[in-house]
């Protein structure tokens, strides 16, 4: 969430909607995804701590606090993090904290969270390490606990002109049929390749339903999600709503 407060704090963007990360991982939306909403108004209405993880610049994790949530933050990059707790209210100091790490290595104690979000984070993880992530916020949700994610579906980005290939590999039962392995090849010509990830794993309503029910959730609702740009087309996110059991 921007407020004219914290705004200079964040890097410049050329993508009007998106703010860069600083550690070429992608960018933060500026504004919240349904799902993303759904955590938001979940969390103000639990007294458990959540847990927003890959939170970038903190986008719900400000919104969650503004409904009265306590919020652990969590980045792989700390200088998101410290951007981050310079944009706390001082209100909402008492009730937030924040912790470096990256998924899958990263550890919490089990039944620590209410609630967690992960938004736009996953797809940068490959199938064993989406699995292994699943699982370990399974165990740090507490019994009813919600998980509410969001990753970059097959039809958004660079990598959707090879949609059709995806479409193909589901029918033919892959299990992580969007992923590719040789990002720099749907980069623009000229385009610094070390600035972006090796690979990419996108994911679509179906891959998160059967990840999350393996590792122990029942969905709650699951579907695609408009991007928050103008060229969002209604498939440019996938996302769900799980319950732990």
């Amino acid at each position: 969430m921007r407020n004219n407060k914290t705004d200079k704090l964040l890097p410049a963007s050329p993508v009007k909607g998106l703010i860069p990360t600083l550690n070429n991982t992608g960018w933060m939306t500026e504004s919240l995804d349904e799902v993303s909403q759904s955590f938001v108004a979940y969390a103000g209405s639990i007294s458990t701590e959540v847990l927003d993880i890959g939170c970038a610049y903190g986008i719900a994790t400000l919104a969650a606090l503004d409904q009265g949530a306590r919020v652990c933050a969590s980045d792989m990059e700390p200088k998101h993090l410290d951007i981050l707790c310079q944009r706390i209210p001082a209100d909402a100091r008492s009730r937030f904290r924040c912790v470096a790490g990256a998924l899958p290595r990263i550890d919490f104690p089990k039944q620590c969270f209410g609630a967690i979000v992960a938004s736009r984070v996953l797809h940068f993880l490959n199938g064993n390490d989406v699995e292994a992530s699943v699982r370990k916020m399974h165990d740090w949700l507490t019994p009813g606990g919600r998980l509410f994610l969001i990753a970059d579906s097959p039809y958004t980005g660079p990598w959707a002109a090879q949609s059709a290939d995806y479409e193909q590999r589901k029918a033919a039962g892959e299990d992580w049929p969007a992923y590719f392995n040789n990002y720099a090849d749907f980069l623009s010509p000229g385009t610094d390749a070390s600035k972006h990830p090796t690979f990419i794993n996108p994911m679509d309503p179906d891959i998160l339903k059967r990840v999350c029910e393996s590792s122990g959730f029942k969905t709650l609702e699951a579907r695609f999600l408009s991007s928050a740009t103008k060229w969002g087309t209604g498939r440019d996110h996938a996302g769900i709503v799980a319950e732990k059991i």
